[in-house]
């Protein structure tokens, strides 16, 4: 019990930083003046609403269950990228249709930023991270990204490292709330520390750092907290396991005692739930937050939110 208040003490008073973030966040600007920020994914609408504050109207073009990968905006969703101030995306690896879109956009003030600008994206081979299915017969098959990770978010660092570019744009354009996106940015760059620090002090002295996952999401989370993810798949979300990877995968859960498989909120795996049902391993939810979670509502920063789940699901296999 001791134990279990250490670990909860520091996540809640994380919750409570995040709520007064969220609370605190700099106020009031007329309706009529505000910024009109369009995002594309979940992440760069949640991270942009911390640092625009009351001062921006932003929106979101992947919905809720659609594929950031493959998303074809509509002419609707173009005409709102046309009349924007500022567009705010997470990488041409995440979202390979903006190129194109951008090419289509004849709004020549647009401000727009590409988020992870400047981060290294590529994962370097590693003990992090493993595609069980990529090693069928003992060849490596190729997968969507190659070895790019676009899922630079589920390190809070790389968020916190960035978010000068969001402060930049949104100044850009509109220099008279350079001092509130630099207040808000300030504050929520203090709750992404809080969590980077809390996943930090969870996992430091853990002997078990593996964890299974559906999506082969989660490396650069592996990477910056020294622990491995082992994928039922790789980065792709649509090739399916063949019957040999799957034998190889109930293997490997059998003889590592694995006693949680992960899978993404919004998903149906087969594959997951036939190795659940094979192995009697647990199945639970670990948010890769490509696209806005349809379990999750509040008023709180649901990036900071899901996170934070993640950090209480990971417990269960990093001990």
């Amino acid at each position: 019990m001791k134990k279990f208040w250490k670990l909860f003490l520091p996540i809640s008073a994380f919750l409570l930083l995040v709520a007064a973030c969220s609370e605190e966040t700099a106020n009031t600007h007329s309706d009529s003046e505000r910024l009109n920020v369009v995002t594309s994914i979940f992440p760069m609408y949640e991270i942009t609403k911390e640092v625009a504050g009351d001062r921006a109207d932003v929106s979101l073009m992947v919905g809720a269950n659609e594929d950031a990968h493959h998303y074809e905006p509509s002419a609707q969703a173009v005409a709102s990228v046309n009349e924007a101030d500022v567009f705010i995306y997470a990488s041409e690896n995440m979202e390979s249709w903006v190129d194109s879109l951008l090419d289509v956009v004849e709004n020549e003030d647009l401000e727009s930023i590409e988020f992870s600008k400047g981060l290294d994206l590529e994962l370097e081979e590693s003990n992090h991270s493993e595609a069980l299915e990529d090693l069928e017969d003992g060849e490596e098959h190729g997968h969507e990204h190659d070895d790019v990770d676009p899922h630079f978010w589920l390190n809070p660092l790389n968020v916190k490292n960035q978010l000068p570019l969001v402060v930049n744009a949104l100044t850009a354009a509109d220099p008279e709330g350079a001092e509130v996106y630099t207040e808000n940015a300030q504050k929520f760059s203090q709750a992404l520390t809080e969590l980077d620090q809390t996943y930090t002090e969870t996992f430091k002295d853990a002997k078990q750092r593996t964890f299974v996952v559906q999506h082969q999401a989660f490396g650069h989370l592996a990477t910056h907290y020294d622990l491995k993810q082992v994928a039922v798949g790789g980065l792709s979300t649509e090739i399916e396991t063949s019957p040999q990877a799957l034998s190889k995968i109930i293997n490997f859960v059998n003889e590592q005692n694995v006693p949680v498989i992960y899978y993404q909120s919004g998903d149906q795996s087969a594959t997951a739930e036939a190795i659940a049902k094979e192995t009697g391993t647990e199945m639970a939810v670990l948010y890769d937050l490509e696209s806005k979670p349809t379990d999750l509502d509040g008023e709180e920063n649901l990036y900071l939110e899901a996170m934070a789940q993640n950090l209480e699901q990971l417990k269960k296999s990093i001990q």
